[in-house]
């Protein structure tokens, strides 16, 4: 088993992913199986709709930051960093820097990849195996349907959350980047949407370096505007909505939705985002199930 786990530990977190949204895109599954008698080809149309806007949206960023770029809009930028890192244009810690942020987005696409993978194995294989898996478990079986319910509804209000966070700081970002004056607010705006997937950062990863462009820029006061909106909107949004929004599906309260989040991102990386709620969710209906089994004894 330790030999096993040392060969798989390099895809759990895609496999892991995968899984989440698996179980996510499950009803789109269903419906598009009624269209085709092929399950193969309703994965792949399933998956091609849960990946398809996300790299329409990166190319399109892609091609702005690119133009932005060769515009010279970030200039101000690189010399700041150049003030603050060193004398010259480049120097070894910022070469450093540079590669272990290289090394991090190669292993997020890595980890992305693989789960778009095993997204569509899942999609055509994941009832058949999962029915293997319980028929393996020492529990009743009723008391195992209930656990995996309760899963799936974890994972789906899991989901729901990080979904109305995300449209909740698009709209504000992309509203804020309007005001202030920002070319093409409505790409940026969904671009911090989608960075607000990302545990710890979020959004700011977008809204930080525009702020930083226009108060290099002289123009403070549209900086400021910019910042103080932007992070205020995004520690309101985060601490407020999405624990809110999940933890009312799950029936738990928001702050223990909220301390889930926090306990697991530290446990899990970028994955305990979506596996805090979950593995709440799923201890409370064993607490529950075991206080169900205990009851008649209480009362003999």
């Amino acid at each position: 088993m330790p030999a096993l786990y040392q060969i798989a530990r390099p895809f759990l977190a895609a496999f892991v992913l995968a899984g989440i949204l698996a179980v996510a895109f499950d009803p789109l599954q269903k419906r598009v199986g009624h269209l085709t008698s092929r399950p193969s080809l309703a994965a792949l149309m399933t998956t091609l709709v849960a990946i398809g806007p996300i790299i329409a949206l990166l190319f399109v960023a892609g091609t702005v930051i690119e133009r932005e770029i060769k515009s010279g809009a970030f200039s101000g930028i690189v010399r700041a960093g150049q003030r603050f890192t060193g004398t010259g244009p480049i120097n070894s810690k910022v070469v450093q820097e540079a590669t272990a942020q290289l090394n991090q987005i190669a292993v997020g696409l890595f980890t992305g990849g693989l789960s778009v993978v095993f997204l569509y194995v899942l999609l055509v294989h994941g009832q058949k195996w999962l029915a293997q898996l319980t028929a393996l478990l020492p529990l009743d079986a009723t008391l195992t349907a209930r656990i995996v319910s309760t899963v799936r509804e974890a994972i789906v209000a899991n989901v729901n959350g990080i979904v109305a966070v995300s449209a909740a700081e698009a709209v504000l970002c992309g509203t804020i980047f309007w005001i202030t004056g920002i070319g093409s607010p409505v790409l940026w705006g969904a671009l911090a949407g989608l960075a607000s997937m990302v545990p710890v950062i979020g959004s700011t990863v977008v809204w930080l370096p525009m702020a930083v462009t226009v108060a290099l820029d002289r123009t403070w006061v549209r900086a400021l505007l910019m910042g103080l909106g932007c992070l205020t909107g995004q520690a309101a949004i985060g601490t407020l909505l999405r624990p809110r929004v999940v933890g009312k599906r799950l029936r738990q309260p928001s702050l223990l939705i909220a301390l889930s989040v926090l306990g697991a991102t530290n446990a899990f990386g970028a994955l305990g985002i979506l596996l805090g709620p979950v593995i709440v969710a799923v201890l409370a209906a064993l607490v529950r199930e075991f206080r169900t089994q205990l009851q008649p004894d209480s009362h003999s």
